[in-house]
């Protein structure tokens, strides 16, 4: 009886010490330990290795070293007596590669930066010109004829903003009270317009004569146009000047 007692005891205590589990190590803890040494050798690099490997555990710490001088190249070494040793990849980016990286960011950052500015732009208040009433075609827009209004718009640059832009120019078409004025709705701006009382000014030798006039012709300052005079009601032509002076050279 004690023998077979004996031979079962026996039985289960191999049973036990076989089915006892052992000690191992993963994949993913071997790349964290070379990350880690990576990091003390001050080195910018990311282990290529699989995480999902077991391997035994090694009762001696892991020695990691590089293999080569440019850290491409990882041994670990497991020096007990189930010692192995495993060489791992190091992805390591070149400077180009982050040169890239940078400028891409920069070109983002930038990208970002715009539209944040346009977006302030896009909300910020502008004073444009509109109509106080309705004025019908060839009037002559007066300074109690326009006031100023707030506008939330990027497109304010279309309007005019200033009245001295406005008096004294011809509408080419009717518009109603509150219409915001647009260079499309005015006449092209001239120095002198056809219709202008003008003064027409004759040198005659070393003798000025000026002499009421009436400009039968639209023109800028330097323009040849034709001009009446309303003394004798002949048409002459001249050159504009400022001030709604018409000059004539005999």
């Amino acid at each position: 009886m004690f023998k077979i007692f004996s031979k079962y005891l026996l039985t289960v205590l191999a049973v036990t010490l076989l089915s006892k589990p052992t000690m191992a190590i993963t994949g993913k803890d071997i790349s964290e330990k070379v990350s880690e040494w990576l990091v003390s050798e001050g080195v910018n690099g990311k282990p290529v290795f699989s995480k999902t490997s077991v391997y035994k555990d090694c009762k001696n710490n892991l020695e990691i070293k590089k293999l080569y001088k440019n850290y491409k190249t990882i041994k670990v070494n497991c020096s007990d007596e189930n010692g192995y040793q495993l060489l791992i990849r190091i992805k390591i980016p070149n400077k180009k590669s982050e040169n890239k990286n940078l400028l891409n960011t920069k070109i983002k950052l930038n990208k970002i930066f715009k539209k944040k500015k346009e977006k302030v732009k896009t909300n910020r208040i502008f004073k444009v010109l509109r109509l106080k009433r309705s004025l019908e075609k060839n009037a002559i827009i007066e300074l109690d004829d326009i006031e100023l209004v707030e506008l939330s718009n990027s497109s304010q640059k279309s309007f005019f903003s200033h009245k001295k832009e406005l008096v004294g120019r011809k509408l080419k078409k009717n518009l109603k009270t509150g219409q915001l004025l647009h260079p499309r709705h005015l006449y092209k701006k001239f120095e002198v317009n056809n219709g202008d009382v003008i003064s027409i000014v004759s040198n005659i030798g070393n003798t000025s004569v000026t002499v009421s006039g009436q400009a039968q012709s639209s023109g800028n300052l330097g323009d040849l146009i034709k001009v009446k005079n309303l003394r004798s009601g002949k048409t002459i032509k001249g050159y504009v000047k400022k001030d709604k002076i018409i000059r004539v050279f005999r």
